[in-house]
């Protein structure tokens, strides 16, 4: 059973990489100390509520590339950079994507592979980068964590390479 009809991969391959632009790719919640705390992880930046009381250095928004430095363990230091590698992945299928929308043709011509394949292995690779960067979150945060937007990536990625091209 085919998901997606071969004239509509390209439409699917400029939709999935807009969503997992919007996808948090990661949420968690836990408590400490009696204040309860969700982090919401997107590609570029991260928000960060705390409830219960305010910190003296909180800091509720930051941008991808600032998380590692403020993390202080090295295992959540290296989550944070490995999420900044995603985000750095996917700066290409993401402006791919912004003019594959306009010019599929002349990009299907101009590539040696097929487009639609390609945003799908770029969509693996930041799915990969995510789940690796969730996975210590699940090891070192004492609360739920759910890999929303990296199990969305790597779902895109799946139908993307697996579409007949035919």
């Amino acid at each position: 059973m085919a998901w997606v009809k071969s004239e509509y991969a390209g439409e699917l391959a400029v939709l999935s990489t807009w969503l997992v632009a919007l996808a948090p790719w990661s949420a968690s919640v836990f408590e400490v100390s009696g204040l309860t705390v969700v982090a919401l992880r997107f590609l570029p930046f991260r928000f960060q509520f705390i409830f219960g009381a305010t910190l003296p250095n909180e800091r509720p928004f930051l941008w991808a590339w600032q998380v590692a430095d403020f993390q202080s363990a090295a295992e959540l230091s290296l989550a944070g950079d490995l999420g900044f590698a995603a985000l750095v992945a996917f700066a290409f299928p993401f402006a791919l994507s912004l003019y594959y929308y306009f010019e599929e043709e002349r990009i299907a011509a101009a590539l040696p592979a097929d487009p639609v394949r390609l945003f799908g292995v770029l969509l693996g690779l930041v799915a990969l980068l995510t789940l690796a960067a969730t996975a210590l979150f699940f090891r070192y945060f004492p609360g739920v964590t759910l890999p929303v937007g990296a199990a969305v990536a790597a779902v895109f990625a799946y139908l993307l390479l697996t579409i007949d091209r035919t």
